[in-house]
């Protein structure tokens, strides 16, 4: 079994009107408190950190599920929306992703079915969804477009 290792380092000054940075590999970014809760609303903040992270391991694994099952596809486009409630403290508490996958094929019903399997597969096979699994509702609300 392989294990994978990622590494962030990040310093953080103050508190809800504070700021910070973080630091990875492929990412480097100042961090605060999202103006909407009262921060400085500078760089990113973890509510993007964690829907970025959602959405971009749904993407890969979707695109990844579709290979697998041979289906032809040029794109796949997403907007997700996050909801944070203050409901017991504040906690993620679902999302919605809106992928579109634009096809190299014509749609037909065994296609959307076919395609409907593989979104489901590949919200169960995400890991960044596996993490939160439980914890935060996670919706797909999919279209497809036939570029033929």
């Amino acid at each position: 079994m392989t294990d994978f290792s990622f590494t962030l380092e990040g310093s953080w000054t103050g508190s809800w009107d504070g700021k910070g940075m973080i630091q990875t590999a492929g990412l480097n970014s100042a961090i605060s408190v999202d103006s909407s809760m009262s921060g400085l609303g500078i760089g990113t903040n973890p509510d993007e950190l964690m829907i970025s992270a959602l959405a971009s391991c749904y993407m890969i694994t979707l695109g990844i599920r579709l290979k697998k099952e041979a289906i032809a596809y040029a794109r796949i486009d997403i907007r997700t929306e996050a909801v944070v409630t203050n409901e017991g403290g504040l906690q993620l508490d679902r999302v919605v992703h809106h992928p579109r996958i634009f096809l190299k094929e014509t749609l037909t019903d065994e296609l959307t079915e076919r395609l409907r399997q593989c979104i489901q597969k590949a919200e169960q096979d995400c890991v960044m969804a596996k993490a939160v699994r439980g914890n935060v509702a996670i919706r797909i609300d999919p279209a497809f477009t036939s570029l033929i």
